[in-house]
């Protein structure tokens, strides 16, 4: 049988437990290691889809929190109440949009799970993991709160140090973590950002 039709256990496990994608296991680890979202909290979700971070934010923070999620393509709707889905590209983000059209302060944790199409030509896949980052990264300083958390995908490449260097002059703390749902063969992984300056 092919190696892409066995679906591995994090992927069965997801449709089991009735989540959106496999990648809900890398929150979950990754919230029980660091404790980056609490009850009440107001969470901006970037590159949302599937929706399966935003099913497992609106547990978190419970009936009193509030889940933002934005991605570029449509997401089905979710149940819970709490949840509000924007099709918005986050490279031509408004921070207004994402404030005062919501009524919402600020927020207290923003996670971006967020990757650009691969196409295996590194330069260009370089230029696209910087450009989406600096995007990113506009949308935290004029919407995550001081104190607040972030939490985002990476990838080891040459901008690797930069992207380190950058996240820790806007943050008390940074660390690097790699989920045990993550692929092997991926080399993706997390920078866990806490306390903004």
């Amino acid at each position: 049988m092919s190696k892409f039709i066995v679906r591995d256990t994090f992927f069965n496990k997801a449709k089991k437990d009735g989540y959106r994608a496999r990648s809900v296991y890398k929150l979950k680890e990754i919230q029980d290691k660091f404790t980056l979202i609490r009850p009440g909290d107001r969470v901006l979700d970037l590159g949302c889809a599937p929706g399966s971070f935003l099913q497992i934010i609106s547990k978190l923070t419970g009936e009193g929190g509030r889940v933002v999620g934005i991605d570029i393509l449509p997401v089905a709707p979710l149940p819970e109440k709490n949840i509000t889905v924007l099709t918005l590209d986050i490279r031509s983000i408004d921070a207004r949009t994402l404030l005062e059209d919501l009524s919402i302060p600020h927020y207290d944790v923003v996670t971006c799970d967020i990757a650009p199409n691969m196409s295996g030509i590194r330069e260009v896949d370089d230029r696209n993991v910087d450009e989406l980052f600096e995007a990113v990264l506009k949308v935290v300083s004029a919407c995550l709160k001081r104190g607040g958390n972030f939490l985002i995908k990476s990838f080891f490449s040459d901008s690797l140090k930069g992207a380190d260097k950058t996240l820790k002059e806007m943050f008390r703390k940074v660390a690097i973590f790699k989920p045990a749902a993550s692929r092997r063969v991926s080399s993706e992984m997390y920078f866990i950002c806490t306390g903004k300056k």
